[in-house]
């Protein structure tokens, strides 16, 4: 084990190293592209450059992880945990995948603009620190980096009306949420005098809970509602996931939804477990209402990516299931199904960028039609995805829902996996057809699919997440057996970083 003295400047720059690493190589690209940035060549070139800051980082990570690294001392600022560490690793590998997927796609659309992916690399920085925030300030200021990456990214396809649109619905509503949040964390402050997660929860759980506290943890809620869409706070998602470049929807529903979820996971369990017979009730009625809302609207939807952001909504729904649970089974419910599911989003937005034409809006569900005789690697690679979002035998998303629905039962709940099984019952009638469409149903035309072009990039990346998906389903032992271990780690002893 590393003890790390946070009281020197040395000790906080390695305990923010993956971050600080991934920073500085983001304003080396910002250099590059100040004299590459003209031609499809050069967009590739930063493009691949800019994979150097994710390597890096996640070397970082790994390198923290193994020596252990804790904080010599008390700190306040950053998490330097086990649980840190595993959300590091999957946002990396978000940011990552989607940059390989985003290099031919671009040029495709005619988007020559490379500071996409520096934009893509500060947003990744903002959702690492928003997941291993263990201070208020920190919580809210890797909200801020990642959102405002993120709404001019939703905006970057600059030739089509729905980017724009989509890029302002999430700015409004994106600034809308950053207010709730920043007005429940001055509240939470005005309570108990302190911004330290750790500070905050001993001060809470010694004392009666004050009318400030409690306006102040359910400001924090509905902020992050508003973040991961969930029902009511979801009207946003449909309109900003259609009219955002297609990678970006890709990393909005996967990297985001999982940044605000591993947020939210560390706050409840460090900044509100004395609270939890109050916010329990409001989480119930959050997840039953997202997880029945997003099926039952996702069933009448013709667009791939409005029935895809739907079913972010009530999968969203599903998550807020074994935050219910507030356990270490519950915690690492979290981390399994955040990994399943994130992998399989990238992939299935993978394909679809891939079927999109220059210029078209969205794929419809009659685009896909025969699929399967023309490109039967994007026809399959789709099926496998729509069934692990289904939660079907033999991919991991099915582990995913199965350690979710457990996490709850454990706890004595009935109702609402009882409501998660219904969801799941539902959303067989939006994710089978997708299915049936490119394998049963002929092509409309003898010229169908034949423009499709899958990049071997791309491709490489959507094989290698369907990969994940097939074997972590047959064989996730390791992987439950890493989230469970980081779990504990955080419920047990979650250390916060960085002296004042």
């Amino acid at each position: 084990m590393r003890l790390i003295d946070l009281s020197t400047p040395e000790g906080a720059t390695l305990a923010l190293l993956p971050e600080l690493l991934l920073t500085a190589w983001a304003l080396v690209v910002l250099l590059v592209i100040g004299w590459r940035h003209k031609t499809a060549s050069d967009m590739r070139f930063v493009g691949v450059l800019s994979l150097g800051g994710y390597v890096l980082a996640g070397l970082a990570t790994a390198w923290l992880a193994m020596e252990q690294a804790r904080p010599d001392g008390l700190a306040i600022m950053v998490a330097l945990d086990g649980f840190r560490f595993a959300s590091n690793a999957l946002l990396v590998g978000i940011g990552a995948i989607i940059t390989v997927m985003s290099l031919r796609w671009l040029e495709r659309q005619g988007i020559l603009a490379p500071e996409y992916y520096v934009l893509l690399m500060l947003a990744t920085v903002g959702m690492m620190l928003l997941a291993g925030a263990a201070d208020m300030m920190t919580l809210f200021l890797g909200l801020e980096v990642m959102s405002i990456s993120v709404y001019v990214l939703a905006g970057y396809d600059r030739t089509r009306r729905a980017s724009a649109e989509a890029a302002l619905k999430y700015f409004l509503i994106g600034a809308f949420a950053s207010g709730f949040l920043l007005y429940g964390i001055a509240l939470i402050y005005g309570a108990t005098g302190q911004f330290n997660f750790t500070l905050i929860g001993a001060q809470l759980a010694s004392t009666e809970p004050t009318l400030m506290a409690k306006l102040g943890m359910g400001l924090l809620l509905i902020g992050f509602a508003f973040k991961v869409a969930a029902v009511p706070f979801h009207a946003w998602a449909p309109d900003v996931y259609e009219g955002a470049p297609t990678p970006i929807t890709s990393f909005m529903a996967s990297g985001v939804k999982a940044a605000a979820f591993l947020a939210l996971v560390r706050l409840l369990a460090e900044v509100f477990p004395a609270f939890v017979e109050l916010w329990r009730p409001i989480l119930a009625a959050l997840a039953i209402a997202t997880i029945l809302i997003g099926n039952l609207v996702a069933l009448a939807q013709t667009s791939l990516k409005r029935m895809l952001a739907y079913s972010a909504i009530a999968h969203a729904g599903y998550l807020l299931l074994p935050l219910w649970a507030h356990s270490d089974d519950g915690t690492a419910a979290v981390l399994i199904y955040l990994i399943g599911y994130s992998i399989t989003t990238v992939a299935a937005f993978g394909v679809l960028a891939s079927i999109e034409r220059a210029g078209a809006r969205t794929v419809q569900l009659t685009d896909l039609e025969g699929l399967y005789a023309v490109r039967p690697f994007a026809s399959i690679a789709l099926s496998v995805c729509m069934l692990s979002l289904l939660g079907f035998p033999g991919t991991f998303g099915f582990i995913g829902k199965w350690f979710l629905i457990s996490s709850a039962l454990h706890q004595g709940e009935v109702l609402l996996p009882i409501v998660a099984m219904i969801g799941s019952g539902i959303s067989i009638g939006y994710y089978i057809p997708v299915v049936l469409s490119m394998t049963l149903k002929p092509t409309r035309t003898r010229s169908a699919h034949q423009t499709i072009r899958f990049p071997r990039p791309a491709k490489l990346a959507v094989a290698l997440c369907v990969a994940a998906i097939i074997i972590l389903g047959v064989w996730p032992k390791p992987t439950l057996d890493f989230a469970t271990q980081e779990a504990v780690q955080l419920r047990r002893g979650a250390t916060p970083i960085f002296a004042r």
